[in-house]
């Protein structure tokens, strides 16, 4: 565990990372120029991201770099010699959340730490114990649970826990949406999600940006957080300037360290709180999951991006000006904004101006501007040029102790060290002579050690001993100091480095015995079924082999099972330490069925747990995108059957070395949220009854938003089905591996489904559905 808890910034090129360092950031994360899940951010190609560890390692900064996306089998072929580099020269983790990616990478390179992604959604203690049997040493917990929930996890789990404390929020539980991927093509999974939550979407007579949530600031509870125990602070924003992250790790650092100090820390987080807002904020700042549950103050529903802060009022409109009242200092170069009700106006304020005091600004528009307007600044251009001068341009220097000696007939010679003592270096320069006329002093000597202006590097104590009436070239001191400054920044460097006596050569899993390929354990249909009428009418078609119960509509386990079905018990898309206890007599549950499908790592822990020795269906949100993936789910669960990805072509499907249950019909679970579209617009929670509600997006995109309300979460579904039932042939199963499954579908739908599969199974070459509207999901087209 970490002496005292890290401040982890942001850096999505280099300029962040020098923010980043010469903010006084613990450590830093950010992405190379393949695997990361901010494709769109600057990232690092291989030369710039050698030298950033190098950079960052001279200043004792910790590196961790993100390969935190999916990956397909032709690309993780190239993941030990894209690694290996990184590897050698120091990086301090990997950000992971393909377990395939886990499985290579333990296996090529076992003494390189990997830390858990937020994109595991891994919400117990459970998850946490799986992570750290797989060999995590640390992991990010789903930004959904609250602090007492992080706390057990922390205490139960010897394991780094590292959260989120600042910046912008997932509306959904991160690694479960699929949004992006079925609305635009963009997957989050593979680092380009096109932002969907942050669009409107109207819902019966409400038009706004249901799914857009208030950024996170915890510098006011960050005390709290510490005392919890957390490892690592994560502040959010690898798309972000360096003037963000220098202000942010600023703000953190500061108030950790005063809080640590046994300092009151109360009105210094409420000073850097109020310049973060002025850098960026939707909709003022909340406190993410770590206190409340959910609910429609923790939205940003009226504006999705930076909103700034109010600055004053309008008071007068005489055009071409605006006189506005002033509630806060004004500079010249700020932009504000007039809200008015027919749109924004923006402004550039031209005077410097008091906190009470009136100005007068030149508009260009006058449609939405009315007395009593608010006026927001959307850019401090003085705090942004505050930020430039006095952090990010006031480069970091790294205080060395010095000693020179210079004695006639001996090498003139200089010692370098860390003030810590952790690297020295002693170079040696040319032979000292006697002065014939003019000696060199001590003075002289010194002064020119000491210019090291132009490097990372600034001498503090320096001690000399030199003899009277010696000469030497000040050139040859120069060069000496030169030399031992470089000697000493590759010692320093090189006290990092890895000398890869640990890497194994070759992709790990690459020859499977030919035994365990191709390798189902559930054949025949499997139907999922979600409610009572589904049930009813599915136990009708005797041909079904297989029905797969949601947790909530188990207790007709018994009846599917006496009409001759094989029953497998589906548990819960999340599952949340404050429920373990829920789940604490799950052992015996599962004997009265003939296996169980999970959905998340928390569930698969619990087996590991349980040594579950029965069938076990790992769902598509599992993520088995790769033959390492699967390997590594067979190495840890045994008997596994796989529902294919929801992300790979039927090409990619069938060129893997396993078989999967490919569904052929199905709303696509485009979200799994802990906000509740139900309790912040339809008053859901409180009838506490499951309802289905429509969310239209601005292109006329129908989204589907059922409630959990007995485990507290939303799940939202594509509006359309996926269905390949008409195409059975091509999917190459041929009807006897397959997958329906029913979630918001009514009875006539589901029963229209039902013989729509059987005629299709019977050779009929023209299927009849009443399914009006469908997509053929990502089996054709794929994604990136």
């Amino acid at each position: 565990m970490l002496n005292k808890t890290e401040i982890l910034a942001p850096a999505g090129n280099t300029e962040a990372v020098r923010a980043a360092v010469n903010a006084y950031a613990d450590a830093v994360y950010l992405g190379g120029s393949m695997f990361s899940a901010r494709a769109f951010a600057g990232n690092f190609d291989e030369k710039e991201l050698l030298d950033t560890i190098d950079y960052c390692h001279r200043f004792g900064v910790k590196v961790y770099m993100a390969i935190n996306t999916l990956l397909k089998n032709e690309e993780i072929q190239r993941l030990p010699s894209y690694v290996e580099p990184y590897y050698r020269q120091g990086v301090d983790g990997i950000i992971v959340q393909d377990m395939g990616v886990v499985s290579v990478l333990g296996k090529s390179f076992p003494d390189l730490p990997l830390h858990g992604s937020t994109q595991l959604s891994v919400s117990s203690s459970q998850g946490a114990a799986f992570l750290k049997s797989i060999g995590m040493t640390r992991f990010v917990p789903s930004r959904e649970l609250s602090l007492s929930e992080i706390t057990e996890i922390k205490k139960n789990v010897d394991i780094e826990v590292e959260t989120f404390v600042h910046g912008a929020m997932c509306y959904s539980y991160s690694g479960r949406c699929l949004m992006s991927s079925f609305a635009g093509g963009r997957s989050g999974n593979r680092g380009r999600c096109a932002q969907p939550c942050r669009k409107q979407y109207a819902s019966n007579d409400v038009n706004e940006y249901m799914l857009s949530l208030k950024d996170m600031c915890m510098l006011k509870s960050l005390s709290r957080l510490i005392d919890a125990g957390i490892d690592s602070f994560k502040i959010e924003g690898r798309m972000k300037k360096p003037e963000y992250v220098a202000a942010t790790v600023t703000a953190y650092r500061e108030v950790r360290d005063a809080y640590l100090a046994g300092e009151s820390v109360e009105k210094l987080a409420e000073e850097q709180e109020k310049k973060l807002l002025d850098i960026y904020n939707r909709g003022g700042f909340y406190s993410g999951y770590y206190y409340t549950s959910n609910g429609k103050k923790m939205l940003a529903n009226s504006r999705p991006n930076h909103t700034g802060i109010k600055v004053g009022r309008v008071n007068a409109v005489e055009k071409p000006y605006v006189d506005i009242k002033l509630d806060e200092n004004v500079s010249a170069g700020d932009v504000l904004e007039i809200r008015g009700r027919n749109g924004d106006v923006e402004l550039t304020c031209n005077v410097a101006a008091k906190a009470g005091k009136n100005v007068r600004l030149k508009a260009k528009s006058f449609r939405s501007i009315a007395k009593f307007n608010d006026v927001y600044r959307t850019r401090n251009g003085k705090l942004l040029e505050d930020i430039q001068n006095n952090i990010i341009n006031a480069d970091r220097k790294i205080e060395l102790a010095a000693h020179v000696s210079a004695y006639a007939d001996q090498p003139l010679e200089l010692k370098l060290s860390t003030v810590e003592g952790k690297c020295s270096v002693s170079v040696e320069g040319p032979v000292c002579t006697q002065a014939l006329n003019k000696p060199v002093t001590e003075s002289q000597i010194v002064d020119k050690i000491k210019k090291t202006g132009g490097t990372d590097y600034v001498l503090g104590d320096i001690t000399a001993d030199v003899s009277d009436n010696l000469f030497v070239q000040i050139s040859a001191v120069n060069n000496l100091r030169r030399e031992a400054l470089e000697q000493l920044g590759l010692q320093i460097s090189q006290s990092y480095r890895r000398d890869g006596g640990a890497v194994r050569t070759g992709l790990p899993g690459a020859e499977r015995p030919l035994e365990n390929v191709k390798n189902n354990t559930v054949h025949g249909v499997t139907v999922g079924v979600s409610d009572a009428d589904h049930v009813n009418i599915v136990k009708n078609y005797k041909w079904v082999s297989n029905v797969i119960v949601d947790y909530n509509v188990r207790k007709y386990a018994d009846e599917l099972k006496q009409d001759g079905f094989r029953v497998i018990l589906a548990l819960p898309e999340v599952l949340r330490q404050r429920e373990l206890d829920r789940y604490s007599g799950l052992s015996g549950e599962l004997g009265s069925f003939d296996g169980v499908m999970i959905r998340n790592y928390d569930e698969l822990g619990i087996l590991k747990k349980l040594d579950y020795k029965g069938l076990v269906i790992a769902d598509a949100s599992l993520y088995a995108y790769n033959d390492n993936a699967f390997d590594f789910y067979r190495e840890n669960m045994g008997d596994v059957c796989f529902m294919c990805s929801n992300e790979l072509t039927l090409d990619e499907i069938h060129g893997l070395s396993y078989d999967t249950l490919i569904k052929l019909y199905g709303h696509q679970k485009v979200m799994i949220t802990a906000n509740c579209i139900a309790g912040n617009y339809m008053n859901g929670c409180a009838s506490r009854k499951m309802s289905r509600n429509v969310l239209t997006d601005d292109r006329g995109n129908r989204f589907y938003v059922r409630n959990d309300c007995a485990h507290c979460y939303n799940i939202i579904y594509n509006g359309v089905p996926t269905n390949m039932i008409d195409r059975l042939a091509e999917t190459g199963i041929s009807g006897k591996d397959c997958y329906i499954e029913f979630t918001i579908e009514d009875t006539n739908k589901v029963k229209d489904i039902m013989d729509s599969l059987e005629l299709a199974m019977s050779g009929e070459k023209a299927v009849s559905m009443s399914v009006d509207q469908y997509t053929r999901g990502h089996y054709y087209k794929g994604i990136d």
